[in-house]
């Protein structure tokens, strides 16, 4: 259990630990609210992560009951997992965007054998193999990973104002991209802003497409505009839920629109002449480590990602569909 930090601008950073993931925690942020705290996401679900998040709060002289509301930046489970608990224990609101709210309630009921099945046909559509869909199927977990079930009481949309102690405000910035309801936090008599996955200090964020081979919408595109929004509003300071401090977000932000705009130069060269898969996409872009070093579930992360830059391309008129072929294929322009 580790004591809250107070970073300046009445802000109290907790770090909400997870077990078996690499990231290692979540960084939560509590700040006095008319009635009490409000949190800033709450963290992934489990006795460890609940001792940081309450043994935190307790460092602050509060306990979990005075948690009036919490705001989630979106619905992925490192932020939204002990949402269920903190409600069951002080009776706070949740509020998020509502593109991410079904999701949110989805998730927190759990992931059953159907999903399952329905993610193995969406795998064959982007070229997987036998082999790797019985792989992806045998490290799958059918359990709920945020806690008890799950939906927020109050829906954001962009600019909306959430009261602080004092007079003091948060407004939420929709930025959607790394999920289609994300959504950043300014507060607004300082220089700084919760950017939660949006842009942090050192991670470049996943972004990823989940309806293969080609899903209506475009969220890479998505994510390269809300980074320019972010880059415009004259926000100095940044704090994301992973990695230290942000001392220049208009600087990081430029810098991640211009990894996107390499990654997409690199796959559009990687295509050379051949009609290629999704599932081949993923194989032939440009990662961290060798594409048969990835664990299964790492691989349909990762043809994810290769989902929404192929769909980047083909918004660009860089690259087809070719009409008639099972599963899909690609070729450029």
């Amino acid at each position: 259990m580790s004591d809250a930090v107070a970073i300046g601008d009445g802000i109290f950073q907790i770090t909400v630990p997870m077990t078996h993931n690499p990231l290692g925690s979540t960084l939560i942020y509590a700040m006095e609210s008319p009635n009490g705290v409000v949190l800033v996401d709450t963290g992934w679900d489990g006795d460890e992560g609940w001792e940081g998040l309450t043994g935190g709060l307790e460092s602050m002289g509060h306990s979990i009951a005075d948690v009036e509301g919490v705001v989630l930046t979106h619905f992925h489970p490192d932020h939204t997992g002990l949402c269920g608990r903190v409600r069951e224990a002080s009776g706070a609101w949740i509020a998020m965007h509502e593109a991410d709210n079904e999701m949110f309630r989805l998730m927190s009921s759990g992931h059953t054998a159907e999903w399952l099945e329905d993610q193995i046909v969406n795998l064959r559509r982007a070229g997987a193999s036998d082999a790797d869909c019985e792989a992806y199927r045998a490290a799958t977990h059918l359990k709920p990973p945020a806690g008890p079930e799950s939906a927020a009481d109050r829906i954001l949309t962009g600019g909306q104002v959430i009261p602080l102690a004092g007079g003091r405000t948060l407004r939420m910035v929709f930025t959607p991209g790394h999920t289609p309801g994300h959504a950043c936090f300014h507060l607004e008599d300082a220089d700084v802003m919760f950017t939660g996955d949006h842009v942090l200090q050192k991670t470049t964020p996943h972004v990823g497409n989940f309806i293969y081979p080609l899903e209506e919408r475009d969220a890479l595109a998505e994510f390269l505009s809300s980074l320019q929004r972010v880059q415009s509003m004259g926000v100095t300071r940044g704090l994301g839920a992973h990695g230290l401090p942000i001392t220049d977000l208009p600087g990081r932000a430029k810098e991640l629109v211009e990894h996107h705009e390499e990654r997409l130069e690199h796959l559009y060269d990687a295509f050379g002449d051949d009609e290629i898969t999704l599932w081949e996409v993923a194989e032939r872009m440009k990662w961290y480590r060798a594409w048969s070093d990835f664990h299964p579930l790492a691989k349909g992360m990762a043809v994810s990602e290769a989902a929404a830059h192929l769909r980047h391309l083909v918004t660009r008129e860089q690259v087809v569909q070719v009409q008639g072929s099972e599963p899909a294929r690609f070729v450029r322009v």
